[in-house]
């Protein structure tokens, strides 16, 4: 595939989350430097600049990770290393919670006003943290930053995500597409799915329960609700909707809600008939670890997932027995998916501010974002990312690149992360789609709750986008 701009993949920013990160890590200080393991296959790049001379003092700097795994850290280990050779001074402690109780690790950090430097915030846990102070502004350092115009149009936008405030630097982006199994579809007379119906179909034709075959990996579990949501915004589309990281409300509605729109029950009733009809009964409960596993162990010819597994289908799949193709396209005509965005905040209790920040800035420069970003599988923040790596533009990774050739069909959306309702409303929704996937409710039961909890949410705290 010829070389793109990599400027042309990375699209608006928009929340998704929902990624794993694969597999917890064990709590990690001032680690050794690392080969990289089995995601960390080539030598760490050289010191890009974003540091400044020793000043001769003993300075520890903690990094705290959320989306953790052992062949990540392995990766910013390298890197941290690279930064101590070059500031003999500073050592880099790099803890490493488990992935489950991270954030919450992280929170409490934040909430005792120590044990942290730089934070991983996510489009899920900026707002507590800026909105409670705990993390820093980092506008001036970044504005005196040498790679600042390498960066892409939506790092800037994240950069200024939350109250037009430099609260982090994104390390990447979690774009989803569509992994299926190509022999499959090969031996079922099948064509490469393009749309939402496309999956139904292929998914029921492929569903075989009684030799532990389906069709479809569904994400019933944790964060499960934000599935159904992708299902919403590529039945109605993004011009409908009042902002793309507000996408629960309409466009000129004063507070109305999508929730009450005929296509949104539509798009609702297809929801459910593929979880009955193409995926695993156990998969309501299903997270993250479950719907990549269901995939690349043989019980699934279907999955949405961001870029991070395609590490996975190639490290436990055959090349010729899985594919990378766009996002499916609703009846709107778009295909509208979250654009999930991760990286480093300097919290605002730090000792250290200048060195905390100026290794905040190495571990984002384009050298080592590029090389963190193939190894970690995201979409990197610097618009030369291709021409240092041709990873970028080449191989499935390059699908990416296919969908922002057409930013008129591929779109992004997010809920509406930004209000404080929104803590609330992530403990209680999973719990409401279940409920309704096992008839325990009706569709205009789900549907009521949905409108109500944001239009309450919305004459509380008013307008925020």
């Amino acid at each position: 595939m010829k070389k793109r701009r990599i400027a042309a993949m990375v699209l608006a920013a928009a929340m998704l989350t929902g990624c794993g990160g694969g597999g917890g890590a064990s709590e990690t200080t001032q680690a050794p430097a690392a080969g990289g393991g089995d995601t960390a296959k080539t030598e760490a790049p050289a010191d890009a600049g974003g540091g400044k001379e020793a000043s001769g003092e003993a300075i520890t700097i903690t990094l705290v990770e959320s989306l953790t795994s052992p062949e990540r850290t392995a990766v910013i280990r390298e890197i941290a290393d690279k930064y101590q050779a070059d500031h003999p001074n500073v050592t880099i402690d790099i803890v490493s919670p488990p992935l489950e109780n991270a954030d919450s690790k992280i929170t409490q950090m934040l909430m005792n006003g120590s044990g942290a430097d730089i934070v991983e915030v996510r489009d899920s846990t900026i707002t507590q943290y800026a909105t409670n102070g705990w993390i820093a502004d980092l506008g001036q350092y970044i504005d005196a930053w040498d790679e600042k115009d390498t960066l892409s149009e939506s790092a800037v936008d994240v950069i200024h995500y939350f109250q037009d405030t430099a609260y982090m630097i994104p390390y990447g982006f979690y774009q989803r597409g569509l992994f299926y199994r190509k022999d499959w579809f090969e031996e079922a007379g099948l064509k490469e799915p393009e749309t939402w119906q496309d999956i139904y179909d292929a998914g029921l034709a492929i569903t075989d329960p009684a030799n532990s075959r389906f069709g479809f990996s569904f994400r019933g579990g944790t964060s499960g609700y934000q599935y159904a949501d992708t299902i919403y915004w590529s039945w109605i589309g993004t011009e409908k909707v009042a902002h793309p990281n507000a996408a629960y409300f309409l466009k000129d509605g004063d507070g109305a809600t999508i929730f009450t729109l005929p296509e949104v029950k539509e798009a609702l009733h297809y929801y459910k008939d593929l979880f009955k009809n193409t995926c695993p009964t156990d998969s309501i409960a299903w997270g993250f670890s479950e719907m990549v596993q269901g995939f690349v162990g043989g019980t699934t010819a279907m999955l949405i997932q961001d870029p991070e597994v395609i590490a996975t289908c190639s490290a436990d799949m055959q090349d010729d027995q899985w594919e990378l193709v766009p996002f499916p396209k609703g009846p709107s005509g778009q295909a509208v998916g979250p654009n999930g965005f991760a990286g480093w905040g300097m919290t605002s209790f730090t000792e250290h501010p200048a060195e905390t920040a100026d290794f905040l800035l190495f571990l984002s420069n384009s050298e080592n974002n590029t090389y963190f970003a193939k190894n970690y599988s995201t979409i990197p923040i610097h618009t030369n990312a291709a021409d240092k790596d041709s990873y970028f533009s080449e191989g499935r990774f390059a699908m990416y690149m296919d969908m922002a050739a057409e930013p008129d069909v591929y779109r992004h959306a997010a809920y509406p992360q930004m209000y404080e309702a929104f803590a609330t409303y992530k403990t209680e929704v999973d719990v409401m789609y279940q409920k309704y996937l096992t008839d325990e409710i009706s569709d205009d039961e789900l549907l009521t709750w949905l409108d109500e909890f944001w239009t309450q949410a919305y004459a509380d705290e008013g307008q925020k986008w």
